[in-house]
């Protein structure tokens, strides 16, 4: 194989920021009583189909992770582009000084399966029981949760696919000064969706259908 010298990249400060541009997540968590609370994530990814499972990456110095060890059971909603300032607000502030829910206004929806509240705002809600906590590093756990339910706004969806006239919040990420400064939360919009051919040349090369 003749390969190339690599001038075609430059580098970059972090190996996160190719992968930044998707929608991000509010963690919803209830502990032993009736203390609610809601926290941005952005460290999460699908690990099954069939039962359907997912892992999250909480810090321990978090109030959710506090919550998540008393009640192992959690909401992961999927908010809109018009929750952009709720993503930034919940990623910044600690539930353990403000109430969130009062501070946003947002909407808790009685769940089906679970004691965690769904947000009514949210394009999408899925309720997961807690089925492993994984230690991780000095300052994080994983928590490895099994979806329950699935509750996605009306409209919103075809299958699993984005309706045209839907409006996830694609983050792309913060920009900085030098000093350090935030500039701004950066999001993409929604444009659309494209279905591509795939009947590829490629694929036929390698793929018979039956």
């Amino acid at each position: 194989m003749d390969w190339r010298e690599p001038d075609m990249f430059e580098p970059a400060e972090h190996a996160n920021k190719p992968f930044a541009i998707r929608v991000p997540a509010l963690v919803v968590s209830r502990g032993s009583g009736e203390e609610i609370n809601f926290l941005t994530a952005m460290w999460f990814t699908p690990t099954g189909f069939d039962p359907s499972r997912l892992v999250v990456a909480i810090l321990k110095e978090s109030y959710t992770y506090t919550l998540l060890c008393q009640r192992p059971e959690f909401v992961l909603s999927a908010p809109t582009e018009q929750m952009m300032e709720v993503v930034v607000f919940a990623g910044r502030i600690s539930g353990r000084d403000v109430n969130k829910w009062k501070a946003t206004g947002l909407t808790p929806v009685r769940p089906s399966k679970i004691s965690v509240p769904l947000i009514g705002e949210a394009i999408a809600n899925v309720e997961y029981h807690v089925i492993s906590r994984i230690p991780f590093d000095d300052k994080t756990d994983l928590f490895v949760g099994e979806a329950l339910a699935v509750h996605v706004r009306k409209g919103a969806m075809e299958g699993e696919l984005y309706r045209e006239d839907a409006d996830p919040l694609l983050y792309m990420g913060t920009k900085y000064d030098a000093q350090g400064k935030s500039l701004g939360k950066f999001s993409a919009r929604f444009a659309g969706v494209h279905c591509a051919d795939y009947d590829s040349p490629l694929l036929k090369k390698y793929i018979t259908y039956r």
